[in-house]
């Protein structure tokens, strides 16, 4: 299959597709919120299975990541698989979901390919995900893949927006070179946004959890919610990346060294995608920022 729906309004194109009968058995709903994904599917299922509340209709079944590890194993895509086999409870839809399906141990997808491929009758399969490139090509290839905008999902804080104007006022000191007097200016301004980076991502992923955990199932379990919660987090910290990168680029697109500045963004850009690629592997985060902070500077201070 492998066609993506890319709209302003994602929801709208599916629930025309659904009212005229020709929604596809497997969809790939991928963004930057696990929050913004979590609401459309939710949406989708309640038209699906004429609910309000589609996760307690006895023919909604998802699986989630759990324990420590935050994975998704094979006994429960198997249990999985049984269930959507299985005659619908109510003699209508079936809806599966695979909630962070980049989760999936290698394993477990493979076990949950051969559904894809032979997908049970009246059943649609939800699979959200914030790291789509994270699944087998396999697997991407046999959904429907349905983007839902970024613009959606900025962050709207008054402590980011300021912090993000901080950060470009430091890239453009950073770009007059590094001196005597400008170094130290420099430094204590870039460990000020890292203090400041995980400040602004705890109390806004705290104040935010809060309430979207009113909106998860009674039936999930413990492990279940510290997962979800992790990967609530990570969602969040990866949009605060995200926007990180955009003002990066916005920064070098001011300057009037556009051939220099071009070189130093390539750099500054694979600093950052280090960083995150450390933060994914539990690196401690102010680590982590420092590194990025310190040598990107170092980039932009070149002559």
């Amino acid at each position: 299959m492998n066609e993506t729906v890319d709209a302003n309004s994602p929801l709208t194109v599916l629930q025309d597709a659904f009212a005229q009968g020709r929604l596809a058995h497997a969809l790939l709903l991928q963004g930057a919120s696990l929050e913004t994904l979590d609401d459309g599917c939710r949406q989708l299922a309640s038209r699906l299975l004429n609910t309000p509340e589609p996760a307690s209709h006895p023919d909604f079944f998802s699986v989630r990541p759990s324990n420590k590890m935050r994975r998704i194993g094979t006994d429960d895509i198997r249990d999985l698989n049984r269930n959507i086999q299985q005659t619908s409870n109510q003699g209508g839809a079936k809806v599966a979901v695979i909630y962070e399906a980049d989760r999936l141990q290698t394993q477990a997808a493979n076990a949950f390919l051969k559904t894809l491929e032979e997908p049970p009758a009246e059943t649609t399969i939800f699979l959200i995900t914030t790291r789509p490139y994270d699944l087998l090509a396999t697997i991407r290839s046999r959904c429907l893949l349905v983007n839902f905008p970024a613009d959606r999902d900025r962050i709207q804080s008054a402590d980011w927006k300021q912090w993000l104007a901080d950060y470009s006022t430091l890239l453009e000191l950073a770009g007059r070179g590094a001196n005597r007097s400008s170094a130290p200016e420099l430094i204590l301004g870039a460990y000020g946004l890292i203090t400041r980076f995980v400040g602004i991502k705890n109390e806004l992923s705290g104040e935010a959890w809060k309430e979207f955990k009113l909106t998860l199932p009674e039936s999930m379990t413990d492990d279940q919610i510290v997962a979800m919660e992790t990967g609530y987090m990570k969602s969040l910290r990866g949009r605060m990346l995200a926007e990180i990168e955009e003002q990066t680029r916005n920064a070098a697109l001011q300057t009037e060294d556009t051939n220099g500045a071009g070189r130093r963004l390539d750099q500054a850009v694979q600093l950052l995608e280090k960083s995150a690629g450390l933060l994914e592997v539990n690196f401690q985060e102010a680590a982590a920022l420092e590194y990025f902070l310190l040598s990107s500077l170092r980039v932009w201070a070149r002559s």
